[in-house]
């Protein structure tokens, strides 16, 4: 798709009278979002050859966590696009007071152009912009053309760029990468935020289940590679009597060998029949150096045999382990390999610390985890849940975190979260209590403090709903009714 200028002009002119506090802008892995206080988002996704923007009442998930930015802008209205009469660039104003009551205005500046995206902030001086932060910078060396960096004056790029001026009809359409089909929107602000969610985000996905496969693919050539190298060695440390018995016989013929001798041919005295064995030599050492070369082999075989047998086991362990990973890029469980393989865990705790979780499956787009210790409870919200997931924890009572998987990034039914708050109720100091109160939230906002102890968070933007504990096996005949 190619972000066409006509469309970006028609967004602006869409939402020309776009006026919001801005409450927080958060950085994800591919967009910046403005939120407002009446629940409002205006997202820009920059990370792409044909950068886009879109208001939402969502707000984008992220596979790792996001960071605020430039968090002086506060309280700060936005308001008045406008795009570039020569290019796709869209300009914001925002009006903010300083603490002396004093109004000051910036512009936030959305370069919508191949080969990436970029959003500066400036300050307006001398009839200039000037550039106070920017998400790329750049230096003359990277780009001979301009350079993006913070206190210079900020240039438009300058290209042959000829803005189209094609009328925009409707309906447009997208057409879904999850199942092909055609969806209909009626503006240009409904098609980009239906782009994002039906091409951009699976597109996203799709990329990183490639590189995750071919990584773990990789991963498994280096351990059968390593594991014949340690099966080579243990069959060098199996012949330590034989090294010892080249050792012997070298030293009762040092008498007969001399530097450059390729081959000592003698009596192996060691053998009950006599009969004569060819010890190869070093040619470029003497007979010393050849005999300290045995006696160098023996000792290592003798002392690495047992250490090169646990190396093996260990090493088979970890092979089949990366097997189990492999195999799971057949369902939905292979993104919980995301935020693991960006924090470079080893393959051997990443499959103990999956295989450790308590997991209900829904359906295809739901699954419930469950942490049965303070450990888990921590992998479960620092690790693998995603920003779209929702967590639930029993008011008051210690207990277990039960985190409901959101593969397709659905609002979750009634009954489910009914369901989970059950288990989380059962799975707590409350299990055998009635009308238990049970916390619920989406993972987004819920917070490990620094330092805290494993287990411990702090949330907002929650419900409570009060329910009566439910078993897993309860839940699950439960799930059953429910998928009918």
């Amino acid at each position: 798709m190619s972000m066409k200028y006509f469309l970006l002009a028609q967004w602006v002119k869409e939402n020309a009278s776009l006026k919001g506090m801005i409450e927080e802008i958060v950085l994800s892995d591919d967009n910046v979002c403005f939120r407002f206080p009446n629940g409002q988002n205006l997202v820009f996704v920059y990370k792409t050859a044909n950068p886009f923007l879109f208001l939402t009442q969502n707000i984008p998930a992220s596979e790792n966590e996001s960071v605020e930015l430039w968090p002086q802008l506060k309280q700060g209205e936005l308001s008045l696009p406008r795009i570039a009469e020569n290019d796709r660039i869209i300009y914001f104003t925002i009006t903010h007071k300083d603490i002396y009551a004093g109004k000051k205005e910036l512009q936030v500046v959305f370069e919508a152009m191949p080969p990436q995206g970029n959003l500066l902030l400036c300050r307006l001086q001398d009839d200039k912009l000037i550039i106070q932060d920017a998400l790329v910078k750049y230096t003359y060396a990277e780009n001979p053309k301009r350079q993006i960096l913070s206190g210079w004056v900020y240039e438009p790029p300058a290209t042959d760029f000829k803005p189209d001026t094609e009328e925009v009809n409707y309906p447009l359409s997208v057409k879904s990468k999850l199942d092909d089909k055609n969806v209909l929107c009626s503006s240009v602000n409904e098609y980009f935020q239906t782009y994002f969610n039906l091409v951009f985000q699976p597109a996203e996905l799709l990329a990183r289940k490639e590189h995750l496969l071919a990584y773990w693919q990789n991963e498994l050539k280096k351990a059968e590679k390593k594991l014949q190298l340690q099966e080579r060695e243990e069959l060098a440390a199996e012949q330590e009597i034989t090294w010892l018995t080249y050792a012997e016989l070298i030293k009762v013929n040092l008498h007969n060998i001399k530097k450059g001798d390729s081959v000592l041919t003698t009596v192996n005295y060691y053998d009950p029949e006599l009969q004569q064995v060819t010890i190869p030599l070093e040619k470029d050492k003497s007979p010393q150096e050849n005999l300290q070369l045995y006696l160098k082999k023996y000792r290592k075989a003798k002392s690495g045999k047992e250490k090169t047998k646990e190396q093996i086991r260990k090493t088979k362990e970890e092979i089949a382990q990366i097997k189990s990973i492999l195999h799971s890029f057949s369902d939905n469980s292979w993104q919980d390999l995301i935020p693991l393989h960006s924090a470079k865990t080893k393959p051997a705790k990443t499959v103990q610390a999956l295989a450790g979780l308590f997991r209900i499956p829904v359906s295809e787009q739901w699954e419930i985890v469950i942490g049965r210790k303070a450990t888990e409870n921590d992998f479960i919200n620092t690790q693998i849940a995603r920003p779209q997931d929702w967590w639930f924890h029993a008011r008051i009572y210690h207990g277990s975190h039960v985190l409901l998987r959101n593969y397709a990034k659905q609002e979750p039914p009634e009954k489910l979260i009914e369901i989970c708050c059950g288990l989380a109720a059962w799975f707590s100091k409350a299990k055998h209590s009635q009308n238990v109160p049970v916390d619920y939230t989406q993972i987004r906002y819920v917070r490990k403090p620094r330092k805290s102890p494993p287990g411990f968070v702090t949330y907002t933007n929650h419900k409570t709903m009060f329910v009566n504990p439910l078993d897993a096996r309860a839940a699950k005949s439960a799930l059953e009714q429910y998928g009918k």
